[in-house]
């Protein structure tokens, strides 16, 4: 094994790690979700329900806040991530591929990736599309170094692939990987807000 590829593992493992951390605290500041429970999507609802994702509504929010830990991808495979709004996680849910509608459509690899996906639903990083959740893709490793060798681009420290017709186009390809199952998906952030009256 390569050097390089030594440290990267090592970086992986080490945000992995942080980022574990920072749920489990979360998990300790929980409060009950309360009257957020009616607002949020019947798809929500169920992960919710069935313990996939857990509660991480901090005192006061204005959100309801479900989390699961990232997974750790079988040998061959890696996770990227992908933070998206109400109507393409809604296409997602309903019929297991992207939607052709957004022009970058960003993935975004590792744990890394995890984090800077975050920065969406947390405020810091902004798109027009409203990003609610986090879905965590984990695909062939050569369906993503064929995506990368078209399009990357640094963003915060971490790599971005576009699949949009904008960037790299690969979207049909990363739609066939999901279609044959070789590419599964799972949420796993959602910021629900709770409509003001």
């Amino acid at each position: 094994m390569s050097n390089n590829k030594k440290e990267k593992e090592k970086e992986e493992e080490i945000i992995f790690k942080e980022n574990e951390k920072e749920f489990l605290k979360s998990l300790e500041r929980a409060e009950p979700i309360g009257k957020g429970l009616k607002y949020l999507k019947p798809y929500e609802r169920e992960l919710f329900n069935s313990g996939e994702l857990k509660n991480i509504t901090h005192r006061g929010s204005s959100s309801v806040w479900l989390e699961a830990l990232s997974s750790i991808p079988p040998e061959g495979k890696i996770n990227v991530y992908r933070p998206m709004g109400d109507i393409e996680c809604k296409f997602l849910v309903e019929n297991g591929f992207l939607p052709d509608t957004q022009p970058y459509q960003a993935i975004i690899e590792g744990s890394n990736g995890r984090q800077y996906a975050n920065k969406y639903l947390t405020g810091k990083k902004w798109t027009d599309t409203n990003p609610s959740t986090i879905v965590e893709f984990t695909c062939p490793i050569e369906l993503i170094e064929h995506c990368k060798s078209i399009q990357t681009k640094i963003e915060d420290g971490a790599l971005s692939i576009g699949l949009g017709s904008k960037a790299g186009n690969t979207l049909p390809f990363f739609n066939d990987s999901l279609k044959s199952h070789q590419t599964t998906f799972r949420i796993v952030k959602i910021k629900r807000e709770i409509p003001k009256k």
